[in-house]
């Protein structure tokens, strides 16, 4: 691009990086192909809206004029958050590959100005696109009248998760194996959380929802346009931009997404960070990874104490859930709650764990490295230490969660009349905390292939077993038996145990155990508890038993190493 002196000198200025970026992913040919394709869609889809509603005196032009903003903030999204994001990723990885990043690091620049360069350089071609598409905009906007305040509070949200989803692309570029890869793992992490955990707000836990645009979008754009739109809107389960329940109060929507919004980027600007200061380092530290299980933990329990502390959060959950899953009574909203908050823990215990347990090479090095500074141990800090005490903490938090979430629900009389046995609850917790000690002892003693691997064959193989008794035999106590392996089954029945063992009525419903299981239910969650707590300490004592030799080992080396020298 002919950008004349000046302009890349004020540009050089603030970060060499946007300089490069302009320079190799907006020359004058790209500009031309693409900036017509763009213009020519986004012509097409503003005319055929406008001028379809005009001529066929559907609406006047300045309703005609709202319903042309949809579609361009739709194009604008898919420029940004789709081919944006995928620019970054495969940039940050194409780089990575040509040794252009290793180079980056010997040069004076801070990792933060880096950062920053890469973020807004590399998705410099989507940038000018997007800038293409305002003068649609602009027009619409005049011919209709909409509210200038309202569309500068839109672009505010909008902005903040498009640096949401570029940064998610940088971590994708930085661990991903070659460029294509990281593109396509970065635009599947988009489509996770632009479209599937947003789903989990229909029973209240809004947290994936506000990493999005769509409850500014529906809640700010759609409900100034008319009767068709809105009722869109409202199918998506918002009908206003309201305030949010949090614990015991209520946030503004705004706030609440750039609370998300910033605690996101902040973990994912320390993961990038920490893979410019070193690139065989681990994505968090220990310490790191108990910050963001803890952060998570605390928004999902803020939603979660909300629709169980206050009537109207509970409520318009439990309207959402009786329309779309057939709920009809409040403990089965409870029951849902639960599950889904172990569920999105579960899941993300299991990725911390493995993102921070060490493999072998490392801890040998690490132990290396401390006999070379005369240290007998390795400090919690380093990332060849073990993870067993994050994991720990995070199993902590988990169940503390679980805890307070099953208390206030036995404190509200809509839920129950009493509080769950103390033994449902013991099997729960056990279940939980074999369950958690078995990852990371596969993960520690195997190393991250046999952890994927191993962890898919030992869990999907049951589980598919069971299904398939559940379909062809009608087996299900059978079937559930075999299936006990797979942790949402053994979980599941505990939290079914767990919410049984609290009355509701004389005849102590409802039941959350399927009838098949009436009898046999309690007894399979005490079996599959007490087998994962068994098989987590067993493999505890197998990755324990691994480290120590691993040390001796290293030891003996060092010493011999020693010898030879003196020798």
């Amino acid at each position: 691009m002919n950008a004349t002196p000046s302009l890349r000198r004020s540009i050089e200025l603030v970060n060499p990086l946007w300089v490069k970026g302009l320079r190799a992913r907006v020359r004058m040919r790209h500009l031309l192909s693409w900036g017509l394709v763009t213009l020519t869609v986004a012509t097409f889809i503003s005319l055929i809206i406008y001028t379809t509603m005009t001529e066929q005196e559907l609406a006047t032009p300045a309703v005609a004029a709202k319903a042309v903003l949809p579609g361009i903030i739709v194009i604008q999204a898919i420029i940004l958050m789709m081919a944006g994001t995928g620019a970054v990723a495969s940039g940050v990885a194409r780089e990575r590959d040509m040794g252009l990043l290793d180079y980056q690091r010997m040069t004076p620049m801070r990792p933060t100005a880096r950062i920053i360069g890469y973020l807004f350089g590399l998705p410099m071609r989507e940038y000018v696109l997007f800038l293409l598409t305002l003068p649609l905009l602009a027009a619409a906007v005049v011919i209709s009248g909409f509210s200038v305040a309202t569309l500068i509070h839109f672009y505010a949200i909008f902005f903040t998760s498009v640096l949401v989803y570029h940064l998610t692309a940088l971590v994708a570029g930085m661990v991903s194996p070659n460029p294509r890869s990281a593109s396509m793992l970065s635009v599947g992490m988009v489509v996770l959380l632009y479209f599937v955990l947003p789903n989990f707000s229909w029973i209240g836990l809004t947290f994936f929802e506000f990493l999005t645009i769509r409850p500014t979008f529906f809640g700010l754009i759609q409900q100034e346009l008319p009767g068709a739109a809105q009722e869109v809107a409202r199918s998506r389960g918002i009908n206003r931009f309201t305030d949010i329940p949090f614990f015991g109060a209520a946030l503004h929507p705004t706030v609440y997404t750039f609370c998300v919004q910033g605690f996101v980027m902040t973990v994912m600007f320390a993961i990038v960070h920490r893979r410019w200061r070193s690139a065989t380092c681990h994505l968090l530290s220990k310490s790191g990874a108990l910050l963001v299980f803890a952060g998570i933990a605390f928004f999902l329990l803020g939603s979660a104490w909300a629709i169980l502390s206050q009537d109207e959060a509970c409520e318009r959950v439990f309207s959402r859930l009786s329309t779309a899953v057939g709920v009809e009574r409040a403990p089965e909203a409870v029951a849902l709650l639960l599950a889904a908050l172990t569920l999105l823990l579960g899941v993300v215990y299991i990725g911390l764990v493995a993102v921070i347990t060490p493999d072998r090479t490392v801890v040998l090095e690490g132990w290396r490295r401390a006999r070379k500074l005369g240290r007998t141990t390795l400090g919690y800090g380093s990332d060849a230490a073990g993870a067993l005490p994050a994991a720990a903490g995070m199993l902590a938090i988990m169940i503390a969660v679980g805890a307070i979430v099953v208390g206030l629900a036995a404190r509200a009389d809509r839920f129950f009349v009493s509080a769950p046995a103390p033994g449902a609850a013991l099997t729960l917790v056990a279940a939980v905390i074999g369950c958690g000690l078995f990852v990371h002892g596969v993960r520690e003693r195997f190393g991250m292939r046999v952890f994927a691997v191993g962890l898919f064959l030992l869990w999907m193989v049951p589980c598919f077993a069971m299904l398939i008794m559940f379909a062809a035999f009608e087996a299900v106590v059978h079937g559930t038996t075999v299936g006990l392996p797979f942790p949402p089954v053994t979980i599941g029945l505990g939290i079914a145990h767990l919410l049984d063992s609290a009355a509701y009525g004389p005849d102590r419903t409802p039941r959350f155990l399927p009838e098949q299981l009436d009898a046999d239910g309690a007894r399979l969650a005490y079996v599959g508890a007490a087998g994962y707590l068994v098989t987590g300490l067993l493999a505890q004592g197998m990755a324990l038993r691994s480290r120590r030799a691993m040390a001796r080992r290293e030891a003996a080396t060092s010493a011999m190493a020693v010898t030879r020298t003196e020798t």
